[in-house]
């Protein structure tokens, strides 16, 4: 499912500069080229496989699963997508607590996600000193998994299922959206199909 050359023709390879390195990341890169670093396609295809294969079990298995992006350029694409395959998007400021506090925030009982699916790790409106999504270190507090696109200068140790790769391009974007959705709907369909299957035996 998951090709190199699609990856490589939405610009999934290409990096920040090399002065925005996290060290963690260096596991990850191919090189780089005229001061840009270059993420090594071949770890991005088996970790954006397993991610898939993680989305699929949970959409099968009637999980929620929510979409996070905080980049204005790809906001639209992202809410887009979550309607699509019938989840869940949230493109806005991130309030600290709404997974861990949801109760107090919301004013009832609230269904949190099975799974997060967050398009930027790093976030300009964060009030942590890491600039990460705010909703990374929340779900990590509530044992909720979290699939994220790790750019070169974020780090991937506080994400369940890393994928290193642009997080900033919309053609990256689209490519990540367009794969997650197919997986999701997918598999959605193998549940209806069995559960109308077993409805018939009754």
């Amino acid at each position: 499912m998951v090709k190199i050359k699609n990856l490589f023709e939405a610009g999934v390879h290409f990096g920040h500069t090399e002065g925005t390195l996290d060290n963690r990341m260096k596991q990850y890169l191919y090189g780089n080229r005229l001061g840009h670093l270059i993420i090594d396609l071949n770890h991005t295809k088996r970790l954006l496989q397993q991610a898939l294969n993680v989305t699929a079990h949970i959409s099968y298995r009637g999980g929620v699963i929510l979409f996070l992006c905080q980049s204005p350029l790809n906001c639209l694409t992202v809410e887009n997508c979550a309607i699509e395959c019938g989840e869940f998007a949230h493109t806005r400021y991130w309030r600290d607590g709404m997974f861990t506090n949801s109760s107090r925030i919301f004013k009832s009982e609230t269904r949190l996600p099975d799974l997060c699916i967050v398009l930027n790790t790093l976030s300009s409106t964060s009030k942590n000193n890491s600039g990460q999504h705010s909703v990374l270190s929340d779900a990590a507090k509530m044992l909720i998994p979290t699939i994220a696109i790790v750019d070169t200068d974020a780090n991937p140790n506080i994400v369940t299922y890393p994928i290193p790769g642009n997080d900033d391009t919309p053609s990256a974007i689209n490519l990540y959206c367009d794969l997650f959705k197919n997986v999701i709907l997918k598999a959605k369909k193998i549940r209806k199909e069995i559960l109308d299957k077993n409805k018939t035996l009754l």
